[in-house]
């Protein structure tokens, strides 16, 4: 007879660290030291609406975020890192993410609508439907001439052809082709 060990779900902490939790908040101030120099140098202040785009480009610049040299907007988004790279030419809208852990390719002229979310990392599932806690990280490549609508959230790994349009809302969980228009949860192709 065979006991299981792990259960689904997330997998727990370790009874040290649950246990003491003064030693954890020590143990996380170097992480949350980097997260709070990330949110300066790309996140709500470097966007702020009261700054020039001119200004959220050089500070994103900065923060190790490549722009081309000509991008609309950045109003009130978030870069939470530096492995991302947006095209001449693009209009980001307010209140985009960009996750970044895994790399991010953003071509030449592609619209944003607002609250885009592209996400880079995921944490597996064992068989056992154990969740990993350590993510593991996809890149994202969106080619030039793209339409990304409103509140569409990209998820990693996926590839969205030159010339697509994503409706808003959408959930891109796979590749999309070249010129063409995909809707919906999860995202299909219309045409």
């Amino acid at each position: 007879m065979s006991i299981k060990t792990t259960l689904p779900g997330a997998k727990p902490l370790p009874a040290r660290e649950v246990e003491h939790p003064v030693r954890m908040g020590f143990a996380s101030l170097p992480h949350d030291a980097l997260q709070s120099l990330r949110w300066l140098l790309r996140g709500h202040p470097a966007t702020a609406t009261l700054l020039p785009t001119a200004v959220r480009r050089a500070l994103l610049r900065l923060g190790g975020v490549e722009l081309g040299p000509v991008i609309w907007g950045l109003e009130r988004c978030y870069f939470e890192s530096e492995h991302v790279s947006v095209g001449a030419g693009c209009a980001v809208n307010a209140e985009c993410w960009f996750e970044g852990h895994g790399r991010i390719v953003v071509g030449r002229d592609c619209l944003f609508g607002s609250q885009v979310m592209i996400l880079t990392s995921d944490h597996a599932i064992s068989p056992d439907g154990e969740v990993a806690r350590q993510a593991t990280y996809g890149e994202v490549h969106i080619g030039d001439r793209c339409w990304i609508g409103t509140r569409v959230m990209i998820m990693p790994g996926v590839t969205i052809g030159e010339g697509t349009v994503i409706g808003a809302g959408a959930l891109v969980t796979k590749d999309c082709e070249p010129g063409a228009i995909y809707v919906g949860v999860p995202a299909r192709r219309i045409r």
